[in-house]
């Protein structure tokens, strides 16, 4: 009798240790995306016309490289330099750990974390010099992935030195 109760005992912990590990898993957010403007929510202040995303993952890194053109002409870099807005190529570890990016402009902490229902929370603390002065920018994405896997809608939010700032970004899997 105690032989069940143990075997009974062990399978409910590997089904929960099992499906707590299901939970925590990072969906594939790789592939090409286009930006879905009509869908999208960028703000008021926003210039982006049109943006272009590549996403490449692996077990334990995701890279996001944005290519944005912004209205009155212009590609790539943006004013901002490179960053989660800016084009460029931000590489995040999944295993939570802080990773470290140096640029022309200063400095960012980058940071990959699991959230709930799916959902990935990329986190990025910038220290900015300018000629203007330095500043620091934090802004904080949600990435969720539609049951089909075609559509990823991005929640962001920075805190700038002139207020907060949030977007919600729909792209299509191209």
């Amino acid at each position: 009798m105690n032989k069940r109760i143990f075997a009974s005992a062990a399978l409910a912990v590997l089904a929960a240790v099992s499906f707590a590990a299901a939970q925590n898993k990072t969906p594939d957010f790789g592939g090409k995306w286009k930006l879905d403007m009509s869908k999208s929510e960028l703000g008021e202040r926003s210039r982006i016309e049109s943006m272009d995303m590549t996403v490449e993952q692996t077990s334990d890194s995701l890279s996001v490289e944005r290519t944005p053109k912004f209205a009155g002409g212009g590609e790539g870099m943006g004013a901002m330099g490179r960053g989660m807005m800016g084009g460029g190529k931000m590489t995040y570890d999944l295993s939570g750990k802080e990773t470290k990016v140096e640029g022309s402009m200063g400095n960012a902490m980058l940071k990959a974390e699991n959230g709930k229902d799916g959902k990935l929370v990329l986190t990025q603390n910038r220290n900015l010099e300018t000629q203007m002065g330095s500043f620091s920018l934090k802004t904080v994405e949600t990435w969720e992935l539609s049951a089909d896997g075609k559509t990823l809608t991005i929640n962001s939010s920075t805190e700038t030195p002139r207020g907060n700032r949030t977007q919600k970004m729909v792209f299509g899997r191209q």
